[in-house]
C-alpha cells in the first residue's frame, strides 16, 4: 500500500494597501512551492492562520509518496 510523508510550511501575509484584509506575498508563495516541487513534494492544501480576526500566515501543506526501504527476504 502506497504511504506519504507530509510537510508544512507557513507563508507570511502583507497588509493590503488601506484595507485591513491580508495579502499573500506571490513572491515568497512561488519561491516556496518551486523548492518543494524540486523536492518532489506536491502542494495538498492551503489554509489562513488568523489571530484576532485578520489573517496572518498562510499553512502550506505538501505530500510525497515515503520510500521505503525493502526487506532483503522480499
Amino acid at each position: 500500500m502506497q504511504q506519504f510523508e507530509y510537510k508544512t510550511f507557513t507563508v507570511p501575509l502583507k497588509n493590503a494597501l488601506f484595507s485591513k484584509k491580508q495579502e499573500l506575498d506571490i513572491g515568497v508563495l512561488e519561491e516556496k512551492l518551486n523548492l518543494m516541487g524540486k523536492m518532489g513534494w506536491e502542494l495538498v492544501t492551503q489554509f489562513a492562520r488568523q489571530k484576532n480576526g485578520f489573517s496572518q500566515y498562510a499553512v502550506l501543506v505538501f505530500k510525497r509518496p515515503l520510500v521505503v526501504p525493502s526487506s532483503k527476504n522480499e
